[in-house]
């Protein structure tokens, strides 16, 4: 039986259908069992537990072969303190795999994640895989993460109103756009096989490197848009529009620095891109299938 936090979210989700879709057994946890709903239709066991929790994940993950444990990738646009938000849910989840007895553990972490500065909310995941790894007796393997294609969507409504989108990424720049319900299929795919000992990391890139410039086309061509442009948006400007939309201080601070780490390189891939490196969907596919829906409903 292999157990998911995070179920609710889109990796989790996705990890969670793909064990069903193979047979196995699953326990879906999440803070609401209503919005697992869905995964409780397709047989999964749904539990309700607060991330913050250690004692209700404890419970929730006990008798597992494998969990995947999950912080809440994206940022909470109000937050004052981010970072002791992840290490509040870092220190449950490491607090939960220890008492519950479980020895095989795949996590959800980030590129870039290999420093301990400089790469805004990054830096939270690489506190959770230094607590987590050192839990004895536990194989854990970490999956870190590209950028992911989701990001994109929250750009819909000014892509239609002004065919653009904006970014702080330099226009040329080639990111490792990934889509996260490949994530979440390579997260099951790795609790079902657990072909890994001690503590292991994995990169996760996408199907290929695509700057900023080159999606913004993607999505001009889908959406016949011929003056479709991609805009790189400076420090001060992003920091003031993310503010404007109520985002905090702190939050707003974490996200300069990530486009600031990913423009001088400090946050990049690390690992030879492979087929393991690898993932199926590519950028036209998801402009496809998830944006243009999004971008016509605008």
């Amino acid at each position: 039986m292999f157990v998911i936090t995070g179920a609710g979210g889109r990796t989790g989700r996705a990890a969670a259908t793909h064990l069903l879709a193979g047979g196995y057994r699953v326990r879906a946890v999440g803070r609401s069992t209503r919005r697992l709903a869905d995964l409780a239709a397709r047989g999964a066991e749904v539990w309700e537990a607060d991330p913050s929790d250690p004692a209700a994940l404890a419970e929730a993950l006990r008798g597992a072969d494998g969990v995947y444990a999950v912080i809440q990738p994206n940022y909470l646009p109000d937050h004052p303190d981010f970072g002791g938000f992840q290490d509040q849910v870092a220190a449950s989840l490491t607090q939960a795999v220890t008492e519950s007895g479980v020895t095989r553990v795949v996590g959800l972490s980030s590129w870039g994640a290999g420093h301990a500065e400089g790469t805004g909310p990054v830096k939270g995941l690489h506190r959770f895989e230094q607590r987590l790894s050192s839990v004895p007796g536990v194989d854990t393997l970490w999956l870190r993460a590209g950028y992911f294609m989701e990001n994109l969507l929250d750009h819909a409504g000014t892509a239609r109103t002004h065919h653009r989108i904006s970014a702080p990424f330099e226009p040329g720049l080639p990111l490792p756009f990934v889509c996260t319900r490949d994530i979440g299929a390579r997260a099951g795919e790795e609790l079902a096989t657990g072909a890994w000992h001690g503590t292991e990391i994995l990169e996760l890139q996408g199907e290929r490197d695509v700057s900023m410039r080159e999606a913004a086309g993607v999505i001009g061509t889908a959406v016949g848009a011929d003056d479709f442009t991609y805009e790189q948006t400076s420090r001060a400007d992003f920091h003031a529009a993310l503010r404007g939309k109520g985002v905090s201080a702190n939050v707003a601070d974490m996200m300069v620095e990530v486009g600031e780490a990913v423009n001088s390189r400090h946050t990049r891939m690390e690992q030879p891109r492979t087929a393991r490196t690898s993932t199926p969907t590519s950028i036209e596919r998801f402009i496809e299938v998830e944006f243009t829906p999004r971008y016509r409903a605008a």
